[in-house]
């Protein structure tokens, strides 16, 4: 039996999918990686919430925007962004772009 986390994820084809922080070795944690994440998502206009399980400490989301998906784990202890491999390049693109002009 799958939890809610593998349930979203496996609806929006993200079980198999890798993570961002793997490939920001140039920034230097979590909490900035967090930062410049968001900053480069509110730019599309389009970004709307699909599906999310909150805590108390912060939850895990689904977020799509450009006909892609983003599966986002955001709480206090960890930060985290698992997408399909052409989407965490764009991401980590823009990031870079963002903190180094």
């Amino acid at each position: 039996m799958k939890n809610k986390v593998e349930e979203m994820r496996s609806a929006y084809g993200l079980s198999e999918e890798g993570s961002l922080l793997t490939m920001l070795d140039d920034f230097k944690d979590e909490n900035e990686i967090r930062a410049y994440c968001w900053m480069v998502l509110r730019t599309y206009s389009d970004l709307k919430k699909e599906d999310w399980l909150i805590g108390i400490e912060g939850g895990d989301y689904i977020y799509s925007f450009e006909d892609s998906y983003v599966f986002i784990t955001d709480d206090i202890w960890s930060f985290d962004v698992v997408a399909k491999p052409e989407v965490l390049e764009l991401l980590a693109d823009k990031m870079r772009a963002l903190k180094n002009p």
